[in-house]
Formats: C-alpha cells, sequence, structure tokens
C-alpha cells in the first residue's frame, strides 16, 4: 500500500502527513458544516431541480425528508469523526483516527456509486458525463487524503509499537 512521507495539495504543502493530517481533519469538517447547511437548505424547499444534484428526483414533502434526514446524521457523524481525527493527530492516539478513515471508506463507495448512477441514469445527457467526472475527482481528493491520514496512522502504529529483544542465555 502507498505510504507518504508529505502532504501536497495545489494551495498548501506540509513536509509531514501530520501536519497533513490535521489540514485534512479540518477539510472534512468545513465540507461536513458547508454540506449539512446545504441539506437544511434543500430540505427547508431550496432548490434542487438540476440533474447532476443527488436529490433531483425527489420531492420536498415526501422522499427528501427521509433522505435529507439521513444525509444529515451522516454528515453530523462524519463531522464528530472529523473532531476525533484532530484529538487523535494532537495526541497520537490511534482509537481516534480509525473512524474517520471508516467513515471516508463510506463516503468514497457512496460518491462511486452516485457517479455511476449519474453515467447509467442519465447517460443521454452530456452535461451529466461532466457531472460525473467532477464528482469522481472530488472523490479522488477523498482518498488521497485517505491515504495521507492512514500514512499518518501508520507512522503511529510503528512509534507505538514495543521494540522487544528476547535473549537467550
Amino acid at each position: 500500500m502507498i505510504h507518504f512521507k508529505s502532504c501536497w495539495s495545489p494551495c498548501f504543502w506540509y513536509d509531514n502527513v501530520r501536519d497533513g493530517s490535521m489540514a485534512v481533519a479540518t477539510y472534512s469538517l468545513t465540507m461536513s458544516v458547508c454540506l449539512i447547511t446545504y441539506m437544511s437548505y434543500i430540505m427547508l424547499g431550496g432548490d434542487s431541480s438540476q440533474l447532476y444534484l443527488p436529490f433531483f428526483e425527489t420531492n420536498v414533502d415526501g422522499s427528501l425528508q427521509g433522505a435529507g434526514g439521513f444525509t444529515i446524521f451522516l454528515l453530523s457523524v462524519i463531522l464528530l469523526f472529523s473532531l476525533l481525527l484532530i484529538l487523535g493527530v494532537a495526541t497520537d492516539i490511534r482509537g481516534f483516527i480509525l473512524p474517520w478513515l471508516v467513515a471516508m471508506l463510506v463516503v468514497v463507495g457512496f460518491q462511486a456509486i452516485f457517479g455511476l448512477w449519474l453515467i447509467f441514469g442519465y447517460y443521454i445527457y452530456l452535461e451529466v458525463v461532466f457531472a460525473a467526472s467532477c464528482n469522481w475527482l472530488w472523490m479522488g481528493v477523498n482518498i488521497y487524503c485517505m491515504l495521507v491520514v492512514r500514512s499518518h496512522y501508520r507512522n503511529v502504529h510503528k512509534l507505538q509499537s514495543p521494540d522487544i529483544e528476547y535473549l537467550n542465555y
């Protein structure tokens, strides 16, 4: 598996994965807050009528309330796990890092399925291919973030593993 020593993004460069993991935690925390706000806006009657939006085929009074509630719950869990990731990276506690990795694996799975749903469901519209490509590009960023955090997790694991020597006399 890939193991990074530094974290690079188009705007920032960190010379170690610890600082990169803190940046990733801040990114996921901020994205969760923004997406919870957007989901609340849609649930209160906001616009989701474009073809490429995740709740395009839902109606405001029916299926959107259940799907939106589930989405807000999932994003709240990711927000909580992002706070745990910040605490885990700051204190080198692996048990606080692992939930975020699992949650982001679920997010990446949802993104892959959503992109496939766009392509196979609306393949006659060219704009959907662009929307799916943008979604998969964002999924690639999330995979990179997972690899940065996993590299830090691996570094902490190696640092905390005991180095025991057995002496046979």
